[in-house]
């Protein structure tokens, strides 16, 4: 019964469109991306959506370039683009000051226990007047709430599952802000678990606040490592 249960659920919110959803999301902040001429997608996994958003904005495979520290997912990638491995955590990106018109960095953070390191990569990377992309877990999303509202571990941050770090929108959005090298200038959201389909799609991309994924698209202002508010949290007692 249980199952038949969940399958039901299942079908009710279209579970095997999130993908479709989510990439939609990240599609619509893109087309507030101009002139770009290059992309580094930070854990661009097999490559299939690095180039789907490249080819979305006209870049060529030529001018774009990956970092995977999976190598079985880089060997996939390196099919399609350059791509280096590297251990995100700890590695600066093997690519020179600003490099990029246009950096992604979508569901990769949550997996991260250093997240200061590769967001201090990321700043370094983009070009002046470039764009960063970033996608998070929404840690304050509707259903984590309802779960923890009845005493059970947020799906965000599951025990037995792969995300070291959870991210609240609100929060989010008030820690990107501490950079003053970047403006943010979009933000978009997907999947309003557990609302039926369509409202889980409709207002899963209309309250970011209560959505289970959400993306940040910021425009850098200027160069300046030094002022780069994400790399110098003090840790404390985290050991990284």
């Amino acid at each position: 019964m249980t199952k038949i249960l969940r399958r039901m659920a299942r079908q009710l919110i279209k579970a095997d469109e999130e993908g479709r959803r989510t990439h939609l999301a990240i599609m619509r902040l893109l087309t507030k991306v101009r002139d770009a001429s290059n992309l580094l997608d930070v854990g661009c996994y097999q490559g299939l959506k690095t180039a789907a958003y490249a080819e979305f904005l006209r870049i060529p495979l030529d001018a774009v370039v990956g970092i995977e520290p999976q190598e079985c997912y880089a060997i996939e990638s390196r099919k399609k683009f350059k791509v280096y491995g590297v251990d995100i955590e700890k590695d600066f990106f093997p690519v020179p000051d600003e490099s990029f018109d246009l950096v992604i960095c979508n569901q990769v953070l949550e997996h991260l226990k250093n997240i200061f390191q590769p967001l201090g990569e990321l700043d370094r990377v983009v070009k002046t007047g470039g764009y960063l992309l970033l996608g998070i877990p929404n840690l304050s999303g509707f259903y984590n709430r309802l779960l923890l509202l009845v005493g059970k571990q947020p799906l965000a941050i599951a025990i037995n599952g792969p995300h070291i770090r959870g991210f609240a929108h609100s929060a989010f959005l008030e820690f990107l802000r501490l950079n003053p090298n970047f403006k943010m200038i979009g933000v978009d959201s997907a999947n309003l678990y557990p609302l039926p389909y369509p409202l889980i799609e409709w207002l899963g991309g209309k309250f970011a606040g209560l959505s289970t994924f959400t993306f940040y698209l910021l425009k850098k202002q200027n160069h300046n490592t030094d002022s780069c508010a994400w790399k110098k949290i003090e840790a404390k007692d985290t050991c990284f």
